[in-house]
């Protein structure tokens, strides 16, 4: 019996399991530059680092506490004017909500 019992010895010396099996890793690992560098490059191109810390302008993070969630339908003209509302003040969705409910006194 042979030694692979399910056949998937390489059959001749130049296939390419055999071919595979013969690369081997360069001896030199690659150099890279200092990370410090790599980061300084990052920024002339404009871009931020996403480490944590890192962020130039905080997230607002606010107590909510217990909540549940609603869903409906919106025409699509009324969901317009009120995502647009948020972002230009700045608002989830909820503190949209509560800010409308607010000037109505609600």
């Amino acid at each position: 019996m042979a030694d692979d019992a399910f056949g998937f010895a390489p059959k001749k010396e130049n296939s390419t399991l055999a071919k595979l099996a013969g690369i081997k890793p360069s001896a030199e690992p690659v150099q890279s530059a200092p990370l410090a560098e790599i980061d300084e490059a990052g920024r002339r191109a404009g871009f931020t680092s996403r480490e944590p810390g890192a962020r130039l302008i905080p997230r607002r993070r606010k107590a909510v506490g217990p909540t549940i969630t609603i869903n409906t339908r919106v025409p699509e003209d009324i969901a317009e004017r009120f995502i647009q509302f948020c972002d230009q003040n700045r608002l989830s969705y909820w503190e949209g909500i509560e800010e409308l409910m607010n000037r109505a006194k609600i």
